[in-house]
């Protein structure tokens, strides 16, 4: 159980927030006169979290520094001082404050809400934070793992390696882990019957009665069968062996666009050129038969040794105008690469989100950088929203100005006036890839 502070001066949101809260964390709300009388006592007790109105944030500015610091002690004398880190702090704003969201940031925030609250919307916020804090999402050091909050404020748990397969699996023979999803992990295996290697991906054993896992597990394996495109990973099998679902694909040997460009970017902008095509050539394959893959990212791509490229990782697919999976579906996507749109209003995306993502992976090849990135994903998301996109030739002066101009194009905030189809991508390449 969470150690909560509410602390505002609305009466009605005290009682909105208790009440979203209700049950399931140890939950005080007190009045601003306490916190600028002593700031201090706000933090005794090593509470979790603070929801706080975004004007008393200055009162804490100082405390949460000094809790930040690596051996932190609450104030008390050497038998009643209690080590301590500091508290998530998500800040309440009222309606036309949303001017204050990154400066609130920048003054320790980790995240914000709207008043009047929504119960759900609060809830969702606080549970997000609160995994954070108890170490089931990391710290506020920004990864590129994929989020996932379910609308009704649950923080969905993922499949644990704790049970990972070591030898053999059916006709497969195991030989070792190639990576770990949010919904599976996925080997390199012998294939007996047929004598060849392949990717081989298993969704762990505990989320079998899950049916929210094996619907996304199913999906995927579905949407890989459905492409035969030299620019996407192709797909073997799905299958079961004693109740461990599976299904195979092409294992492709290379390395992770990921991995080249910590290694060597800035790339050489025409080579940049040449994997943005090739991912762009998956995304026309994959919106021919009306998919959105919402998870394009270096990380997603293999590039083998004749620089080819593999678009991977279907377990975000969704459908144009299907329905969600369950009635309550969840956001998820990765913060560096989600489109402002969808943060918005998270829902089914159409290519232009995919789109986005691949003008933040242009970006991310030419400079080495992102450009949006902060102290977390909401601050990332908070920027993806409100703050102009940097030219990509601020950070990496001297690229050609048609590569500088696509990436602009494809970060363009309002999907309707941003690059609308991979192929129009295509097209403005194609001067950089003779």
């Amino acid at each position: 159980m969470a150690r909560i502070r509410i602390v505002t001066k609305d009466p009605h949101v005290r009682r909105a927030a208790l009440r979203a809260l209700d049950g399931g964390h140890e939950v005080e709300a007190t009045v601003p006169e306490r916190l600028r009388a002593a700031p201090a006592a706000v933090l005794a007790g090593d509470p979790d979290l603070i929801a706080l109105d975004v004007d008393l944030l200055g009162c804490l500015a100082g405390e949460l520094r000094t809790a930040a610091e690596a051996d932190c002690w609450l104030p008390g004398d050497s038998a009643t001082a209690v080590r301590t880190q500091a508290p998530r702090v998500l800040v309440l704003l009222g309606p036309g404050e949303e001017s204050r969201i990154l400066r609130a940031f920048d003054e320790g925030a980790n995240d914000y809400a709207f008043k009047p609250l929504e119960p759900e919307v609060f809830r969702a916020k606080v549970n997000a934070l609160l995994a954070q804090r108890l170490g089931l999402m990391g710290t506020d050091t920004i990864t590129l793992n994929p989020i996932a909050i379910s609308d009704d404020g649950r923080f969905l748990r993922r499949g644990t390696d704790e049970e990972e397969i070591e030898a053999q699996l059916g006709r497969y023979e195991v030989c070792g882990v190639l990576g770990r999803g949010g919904y599976g992990v996925v080997y390199r295996a012998r294939d007996l019957a047929l004598g060849r290697d392949v990717a081989l991906k298993v969704l762990p054993k505990a989320m079998n009665d899950n049916p929210e896992a094996v619907a996304r597990f199913f999906r995927e394996s579905n949407a890989i069968a459905r492409l035969d495109h030299p620019n996407i990973v192709k797909f073997y099998e799905v299958g079961s062996y004693q109740d461990r679902l599976y299904f195979t694909m092409e294992l492709v040997e290379g390395r992770t666009l990921k991995d080249i460009a910590d290694r060597e970017a800035p790339l050489d902008p025409w080579r940049a050129a040449r994997y943005v095509a090739g991912i762009a050539e998956a995304l026309a394959a994959i919106d021919s038969i009306g998919l959105v893959h919402r998870d394009v990212k270096p990380e997603n791509v293999l590039v083998t040794p004749r620089d080819e490229v593999k678009l991977i990782d279907f377990g975000l697919v969704r459908a144009r105008g299907a329905a969600a999976i369950t009635s309550d579906d969840d956001v998820l996507g990765t913060p560096y690469f989600m489109c402002p749109e969808y943060i918005r209003a998270p829902g089914v995306p159409d290519i232009r989100y995919d789109l986005y993502a691949l003008g933040v992976t242009f970006f991310h090849l030419l400079s080495g950088e992102y450009p949006f990135d902060g102290k977390n994903a909401a601050h990332v998301m908070e920027k993806h929203l409100r703050v102009a996109p940097p030219r990509v030739s601020a950070f990496q002066p001297g690229i050609p100005l048609l590569a500088d101009r696509i990436v602009s194009r494809l970060l363009v905030k309002d999907p309707e006036r941003r690059i609308q189809t991979p192929q129009e991508v295509l097209g403005l390449l194609r001067p950089m890839l003779d």
